[in-house]
């Protein structure tokens, strides 16, 4: 009883997660394991799907129920507004109830999201390990890349001109509400008031959070020439099947 009470208190310390210390680089490596055995050996599975899906939502639901619950920056902290969240959500519903749109855009701001999350976790909560933000941040983000990949180079899924449209459109939408959002309430949603590196702070906000815009555009119209050379290689793979008549 005493281990879940810490487990899910709600009074914050200061993160003692070491980045690119041995338990960071540990976690490199299963998230690294985990994608070559998926290309290797993991066909399109319809289980593996659910289980991914199950996790993700569940994770999600989880953290947000103790932020509710604990109270804990609930405003600024506790909202489904990160690129990583929202990706969450969308490859979860995506993967679990078979949603192409969802699994396509979710896995692309996924991708990119869990790569960056991983490699430099910035965004996580002042709290000492253990604690439920820690294990939500690490499972999530392994789960979002493992299930990105599945979608990206397992499935093969592509972008046509209207789900590459919609994709562009959603993205901008979110960046311009977040960035007001933030100003608003003095969140970082979005990572579009405060750089988690520190590179771009001295700019003007407005200039700043055209930036994070653009490249994060960038990154979606690199994705989409990714998916559509994987899917083509995919496609010169297969077997040619000779009908003799």
């Amino acid at each position: 009883m005493d281990f879940f009470k810490y487990f899910f208190r709600n009074t914050s310390e200061y993160s003692n997660f070491k980045i690119f210390g041995s338990g960071h680089i540990s976690i490199l490596l299963v998230a690294i394991l985990g994608v070559v055995s998926m290309i290797k050996r993991i066909g399109i599975s319809r289980k593996f799907e659910k289980i991914v899906g199950i996790v993700l939502l569940s994770q999600q639901a989880i953290l947000y129920t103790w932020y509710l619950l604990s109270g804990y920056k609930l405003l600024t902290e506790g909202l489904p507004l990160y690129h990583c969240r929202i990706a969450i959500l969308l490859t979860g519903i995506g993967l679990l109830f078979n949603k192409g749109l969802c699994r396509k855009l979710g896995s692309i701001w996924g991708l990119i999201g869990a790569v960056f999350a991983l490699v430099y976790p910035s965004g996580l909560d002042p709290f000492i390990f253990p604690h439920i933000t820690q294990f939500s941040f690490f499972i999530g983000h392994l789960f979002l890349l493992w299930g990105s990949v599945y979608c990206i180079f397992v499935e093969c899924i592509k972008l046509n001109k209207k789900d590459l449209k919609t994709t562009i459109y959603f993205t901008n939408i979110y960046h311009i509400s977040v960035f007001i959002l933030n100003h608003m309430i003095g969140a970082n949603y979005g990572f579009m008031r405060i750089s988690p590196i520190g590179i771009g702070n001295n700019l003007h906000p407005v200039v700043y959070g055209l930036i994070v815009t653009a490249l994060f555009n960038m990154l979606i119209i690199f994705m989409n020439s990714l998916m559509n050379r994987q899917q083509k290689s995919n496609e010169v793979e297969k077997p040619l099947v000779v009908i003799k008549l």
